[in-house]
């Protein structure tokens, strides 16, 4: 739903406070959807209200879940994976985390079922789930490799399967898990390129039997998963704008309690402090088996770095507002292996080269990296088009509260996919953003 205000970001002085972040959005659906397949009841604590995770909520009532609202924390009736076949179409608005791990667990649930999404999630690329999945004698029909996807009936045969990733991919992978829940026999996912284990630790957690050593996933079913509380930290990607605000605006200093820091998640934390970052990470301990801690962030003088796209798997939803950081260091910043932008919510490689063009950024861009020379003073009064992209949008935001100038983005809606209370958070810290 489109709003008919927006938002609008201005020079701010500093960023000062204490603050917890936005739940984990990631761990948030796979709690749910996990949650679902447990035998008895589970809590959810600290679940994040937002439009992806709703939306995933809402589907798993449609198979038939009981769930419960209290005032903290939601009551998720786990049916041991016997889940109703849908009446309805299952809608998953712009969540591709829900809709691919969904589809690989429902693809082996013995029911028929259409899913789909809105116009930014429907022109996604769905083959590398739907091709691993096939070789399992799942049986699904889908538009092309988009959205919808029709999940037919398999008699409850699903194989087991040896599946080797070519490429970091935590939703193919988890998609992959899903699915052999309930096979009988053991399904093997060699990984060449860490991503994600979420799901893993997860499943792990949950009482799965599942390993892993060096590059090779086991998972040996049939699981039956234990119903136990769950808690939800706080989302790094979110932290993400919160941690860069803090460094490129002058005399901020801002402590992020709570953050999920999972290693597979942190890449931008090592990319930051590679560019003089001041970035203390105090309290770690674990929260369900996930690392978590507090982050301390005071204002830095950022310098540029080159990066390859080794690192991608670690900070790939995080490139939109790293690039942010490197239009506001000294020197040039250097980014390849960034094919995978391209099948985001936007092409966020060529959307983020023409947003920061249009916000007087020195900027080129290749086939598959970005090279961006950093300046400081920005005397920008521009709008933004976002292309429902959430993390375009706060990105562009953030550079407004640092520039000379002001920034205002064409639609502010699509910021509720994760973070519902961007304007509120930023302006409890002193940034000024405004509705307009």
């Amino acid at each position: 739903m489109k709003y008919p205000f927006t938002l609008k970001s201005y020079k701010s002085k500093c960023l000062e406070g204490n603050l917890n972040v936005p739940s984990d959005k990631s761990i948030s659906i796979r709690a749910l959807i996990l949650a679902s397949y447990c035998i008895g009841k589970c809590k959810i604590f600290n679940l994040l209200e937002s439009d992806d995770v709703l939306n995933t909520l809402e589907v798993i009532k449609k198979l038939g879940i009981k769930i419960e609202k209290k005032k903290n924390y939601y009551i998720i009736h786990g049916n041991g994976g016997h889940y109703e076949e849908p009446r309805t179409e299952l809608y998953f608005g712009n969540s591709g985390t829900g809709v691919r791990l969904l589809a690989g667990l429902l693809s082996s649930s013995n029911l028929n079922a259409t899913l789909t999404g809105d116009s930014s999630l429907s022109s996604r690329p769905m083959l590398r789930i739907i091709k691993p999945l096939e070789k399992m004698n799942l049986i699904m029909r889908h538009n092309n490799g988009f959205l919808p996807i029709k999940i037919k009936k398999n008699n409850n045969f699903t194989l087991p399967c040896n599946h080797k990733l070519t490429s970091g991919s935590a939703q193919v992978k988890s998609a992959i898990l899903l699915s052999s829940l309930g096979a009988a026999g053991k399904t093997t996912i060699l990984e060449k390129v860490g991503s994600r284990d979420h799901t893993e630790i997860m499943l792990k957690y949950l009482g799965a039997k599942i390993s892993k050593k060096a590059e090779k996933i086991t998972l040996e079913s049939p699981n039956f998963l234990e119903s136990r509380d769950i808690y939800i930290p706080g989302d790094f990607s979110s932290a993400a704008f919160l941690i860069v605000a803090g460094l490129i605006i002058s005399r901020s200093k801002i402590t992020l309690k709570d953050v999920g820091l999972n290693y597979y998640r942190i890449g931008l934390i090592d990319v930051l402090k590679k560019m003089n970052a001041r970035i203390n990470i105090k309290n770690k301990r674990k929260l369900n088996d996930e690392e978590i801690g507090d982050l301390e962030v005071l204002s830095s003088n950022l310098k540029g770095v080159s990066f390859t796209g080794k690192i991608s798997p670690r900070m790939i939803d995080e490139y939109p507002i790293v690039f942010i950081a490197a239009s506001f260091a000294s020197g040039t910043s250097v980014f390849k292996g960034l094919e995978e932008l391209k099948v985001k919510e936007s092409n966020r490689l060529k959307v983020m080269y023409e947003t920061l063009r249009l916000l007087g950024v020195k900027i080129k861009m290749g086939d598959s990296h970005i090279e961006i020379q950093g300046g400081k003073n920005y005397n920008c009064n521009t709008k933004i088009k976002t292309f429902d992209d959430h993390r375009i949008a706060m990105s562009s935001l953030v550079f407004g509260m640092a520039s000379n100038g002001s920034v205002e983005i064409d639609d502010m809606s699509m910021i509720n996919t994760s973070f519902p209370k961007f304007k509120e958070t930023f302006e409890g810290l002193g940034a000024k953003i405004k509705f307009i």
